[in-house]
């Protein structure tokens, strides 16, 4: 058995990796605000060389639409309820009630109508939602707006459509948690309870996949790409709400971290093994 020395080459980082955070605070109104945030990335490309075949921690079925519409960048939203801005504020990440779906795809993509027709007729099974209703009546083009928040986007086309009628339920919530490493069974998700989330003062939970540059070590870049997937749930609860406890393990997770603000939070106790607290 060889001992490891200062002078052996460090381990070659990890191609994909998992993070987790949910950030408590305490609004202007009394009510509280959670927000749950899961990121996993990937260095890997979807457009050069050999088709990705394995799977870890990036989802199968969203790694296949990226290269089977050649995505560039993806956003997907479901939101309940009004965000109130006079009594908490300005919204941490805006989005309009209903559903919500602008993308951007490669250059290379011959027809960008029929291709955003079967990519929301995929995404509407991925997310059990009514993006298939979807078509050219509720669906723009801008060329000011919405601009890319990834790399490598410059000779892109997009499009964006809202279905504001669109009810959010449980039904929207369970796909998305199954879009996790370990579902709703570890980590920070066994925290979401549909019922307390859906009986909440405003809800939303979205899905962002962009392209990023590489990390290799510390503070230093790299001009290969990776593939961030972001998927956040911001939820409202008013003063009448009533939270339990829970008990979990912590998963696939890199790190989880829980930043409590405000000093009304520092009397709260967490009861979470493997977890970094911070106040």
């Amino acid at each position: 058995m060889k001992l490891k020395t200062l002078d052996d080459p460090p381990p070659p980082p990890e191609k994909d990796r998992f993070q987790e955070e949910l950030v408590i605070r305490p609004l202007h109104s009394g009510d509280t605000y959670a927000s749950f945030q899961f990121r996993t990335l990937w260095d890997t490309d979807f457009f050069r060389g050999n088709k990705v075949l394995y799977y870890q921690l990036f989802p199968k079925s969203l790694g296949q639409v990226i290269s089977k519409f050649s995505v560039s960048e993806l956003h997907i939203s479901f939101t309940q309820g009004y965000w109130r801005t006079m009594q908490w504020g300005q919204p941490f990440l805006p989005s309009p009630p209903g559903a919500e779906l602008w993308e951007w795809c490669q250059d290379t993509v011959t027809d960008v109508d029929i291709a955003w027709k079967e990519l929301t007729n995929v995404l509407s099974g991925i997310v059990c939602a009514s993006l298939n209703f979807i078509d050219s009546t509720n669906t723009v083009q801008p060329s000011a707006s919405f601009k890319p928040l990834g790399v490598g986007n410059g000779n892109a086309f997009s499009a964006n459509a809202v279905l504001p009628r669109e009810i959010v339920c449980t039904e929207n919530l369970t796909p998305w948690k199954k879009l996790l490493p370990c579902g709703a069974k570890t980590g920070l998700a066994v925290l979401m309870n549909s019922e307390k989330v859906f009986h909440s003062s405003f809800y939303s939970q979205a899905l962002h996949i962009t392209p990023v540059c590489q990390v290799r070590c510390m503070y230093i870049q790299s001009s290969d790409v990776s593939w961030e997937l972001k998927r956040t749930l911001n939820v409202v609860f008013d003063l009448h709400s009533s939270g339990q406890g829970k008990r979990g393990e912590r998963g696939l997770s890199s790190f989880s971290i829980i930043p409590l603000s405000h000093t009304e939070l520092s009397q709260a106790v967490l009861r979470w093994p493997g977890y970094a607290s911070t106040i």
